[in-house]
């Protein structure tokens, strides 16, 4: 039985890394004494996968996880999240439960794009006018950067890259036709809200687009000094 759940990471443990998050959840729903599913081997593991590693201090509401389970108890799926949040904390919760369908493919590769918030720490952190002058960067016939792997570095124009973008979260949702949960972030200074290509082939990170933002207008920003908050994944709707 394979379920992808969606999920919530705040606060304080926007610090802890994607291998101690995956240890979470595998804790909890041993805590929870669940029926999950274990690969086969030397060295059984849960069988679970993320469809995007959240980097280091970014805060999510939008996180999606998979796990495969021999059978679920037989309750809602309301109070089913109700139970497995028992195990968990104010600052990582499940928000989503669904059941898939037979065929279903892991959320990792279907991913296609991500929704994001980008919100000032502290007041006037942005450049002055930014709106105009992100509206003259994005109107740019190209927007070329040099994007790093860590095997190689090449150059790219990410215009295309940028699905919809807007300054307020109700004129983005109108473009993205999304509907946004309460959002746990924990800042509310000036915002950008960008929908990016993301993938196993494409990924480009919000982090990315602001440095290219910056290169343009000439704007220097302190370290930290805005939050990445990700808002949304959308994932194609194939199962085989």
């Amino acid at each position: 039985m394979k379920t992808r759940m969606r999920f919530t990471k705040t606060g304080s443990v926007k610090f802890i890394g994607h291998l101690d998050c995956m240890r979470f959840f595998q804790k909890a729903i041993r805590r929870a004494k669940l029926d999950v599913a274990y690969s086969q081997g030397y060295s059984p593991h849960q069988l679970m996968s993320f469809a995007s590693p959240l980097g280091v201090g970014i805060t999510s509401d939008g996180e999606y996880l998979d796990v495969d389970f021999h059978s679920l108890p037989d309750m809602s799926k309301d109070a089913l999240i109700s139970y497995l949040n028992r195990f968990m904390t104010d600052e990582i919760f499940i928000t989503e439960l669904e059941i898939m369908p037979e065929g279903f493919k892991n959320s990792m590769s279907l991913l296609c794009a991500a929704d994001y918030m980008v919100v000032e720490k502290k007041e006037r952190v942005f450049p002055t006018d930014w709106k105009a002058k992100w509206e003259s960067f994005i109107n740019q016939p190209s927007i070329t950067v040099m994007k790093k792997t860590k095997k190689s570095e090449k150059e790219i124009d990410i215009k295309p890259l940028i699905l919809a973008y807007d300054f307020s979260l109700e004129n983005f949702a109108e473009k993205t036709g999304e509907r946004y949960p309460e959002l746990h972030c924990e800042y509310e200074g000036e915002s950008l809200f960008l929908q990016l290509t993301s993938g196993s082939a494409t990924n480009i990170k919000p982090e990315l687009v602001m440095d290219a933002f910056a290169h343009f207008c000439d704007w220097e920003y302190p370290p930290y000094s805005y939050q990445v908050h990700r808002l949304q994944m959308h994932f194609l709707s194939k199962t085989k």
